[in-house]
């Protein structure tokens, strides 16, 4: 009767087990839990390996479920005289969820674009770019399209320009718009969403496509919510009043260590820490920052960097 009980016991945990890990996936996709499906839904969608979710929902239900950050305010641009300190100052930061580091460059026209030898075929790591760039930090940049996750970091889209030319995007129409971080000529921060035009206008020289913009003329612009993207490794760059410009990254997906950051994250770090001017970069397994000859972060791929095309540099 005793073996007969436990035969029982055992069966029954085992089929409540199998339940659970056929219905939890459903649960958390297609349950009553927002905050549960925003985080997970984002945190695919921003991995290597979109399509898993993608085939489930429409994209207006994915815009639904992730949110729509949109920055109304126009950026004011702000004066400053460039600092010539060349000394970089390394933070680590650390929460109960995640670890990161903020690095502060004192004279923000040393900032520039760097992009793997050939974005159309091959990216490189964001530490490579740097070193055969003389560069002595380096962020991973924009964004790029990934065919079926092989992981090679080509094929960037939008705007990659660099020393006033457009390296991708000579095409597009001046009328067009695309969401920009770029630097200007005199050393100031763009983030927003901009045509060629204005970008002249503003007297833009460097800058790549991704976003979205976090900080708008010294305001937060994520007002309520986690920004939408769930929780992933994160890149942002931001600049404060004086010039000084920062490259944050906060890494994730290495339970025990740093699960990850939203958007209203990075816009808080960045935000206390003087920035009037910030913007989202490409995160996930891209989320890289090499400083002083090192990659001073954790990437998320298992492999270790992944392949970019673009990054800014600190020459």
């Amino acid at each position: 009767m005793k073996r007969i009980f436990h035969s029982f016991i055992f069966k029954f945990i085992l089929i409540t087990l199998i339940f659970f890990l056929v219905t939890s996936p459903i649960v958390v996709l297609f349950g009553p839990f927002g905050n549960l499906k925003r985080a997970v839904v984002g945190a695919i969608m921003r991995s290597r390996h979109p399509q898993y979710i993608t085939w489930l929902y429409s994209q207006d239900e994915l815009n639904q479920i992730l949110g729509v950050v949109k920055a109304t305010d126009t950026q004011k641009m702000f004066s400053f005289k460039p600092r010539t300190d060349s000394t970089l100052n390394l933070k680590k930061i650390e929460t109960s969820r995640f670890v990161g580091y903020l690095l502060e460059i004192p004279n923000p026209t040393r900032v520039e674009v760097a992009t793997a030898e050939d974005i159309n075929e091959k990216g490189d790591t964001t530490s490579n770019i740097a070193k055969k760039n003389n560069a002595v930090a380096a962020i991973n940049g924009g964004g790029f399209y990934d065919p079926n996750g092989t992981g090679t970091g080509r094929l960037p889209y939008g705007f990659i320009l660099h020393k006033g030319k457009y390296l991708l995007g000579q095409q597009v129409d001046d009328s067009e718009k695309v969401d920009f971080v770029g630097m200007t000529k005199s050393g100031n921060l763009i983030a927003g969403n901009y045509n060629k035009k204005q970008l002249r206008d503003m007297g833009a020289i460097e800058g790549l496509t991704f976003g979205p913009p976090l900080i708008i003329n010294g305001q937060k612009v994520i007002k309520s919510g986690d920004g939408g993207w769930g929780i992933s490794p994160r890149s942002a760059i931001g600049q404060k009043k004086d010039g000084t410009i920062l490259f944050l990254v906060i890494d994730g997906r290495q339970p025990g260590y740093s699960i990850g950051a939203t958007l209203v994250d990075s816009q808080n770090i960045l935000y206390e820490n003087g920035a009037y001017i910030a913007a989202n970069l490409d995160g996930g397994s891209s989320t890289t920052l090499y400083y002083n000859g090192k990659v001073v972060n954790k990437p998320a791929d298992l492999l270790g960097e992944r392949m970019i095309p673009t990054a800014f540099i600190v020459k």
